[in-house]
């Protein structure tokens, strides 16, 4: 509607359309175009930062850290989060014990697997 009203006010003289102070539709109408696409980027964006915040979450909990730390510390600090924890994660570390029924890691005191619930002999 905006739209139409703004090309039939500009049917005289087309580049008057540009001109907010006779045309003050036109204004509005970029403004609203304006906040519109600001939106989308910012909830793109919170979207994105929540998918980043998960992945460093469960990256953390497979490498033996605390996972739910470097999730407050990266949705707090935001890229200097994600920054420090890509420099501290270290690396994956690999269980040296596994579960001969499931082949899953499991802890070295164990006396039965977590997962597949394998009595072991002592």
């Amino acid at each position: 509607m905006t739209v139409l009203s703004t090309i039939a006010s500009a049917a005289d003289n087309p580049w008057d359309m540009w001109n907010t102070t006779t045309n003050p539709q036109t204004a509005g109408a970029f403004m609203g175009v304006a906040i519109v696409t600001c939106l989308i980027f910012a909830l793109a964006w919170f979207i994105i930062w929540i998918l980043v915040a998960i992945w460093v979450y469960k990256d953390a909990n497979k490498r033996g850290k605390n996972g739910v730390l470097w999730l407050i510390i990266v949705i707090l600090l935001g890229l200097i989060g994600l920054i420090i924890y890509l420099v501290v994660r270290g690396e994956k570390t690999e269980p040296s014990r596994h579960c001969p029924n499931c082949g899953r890691g499991i802890p070295e005191d164990a006396r039965s697997c977590p997962y597949c619930n394998k009595k072991f002999e002592e």
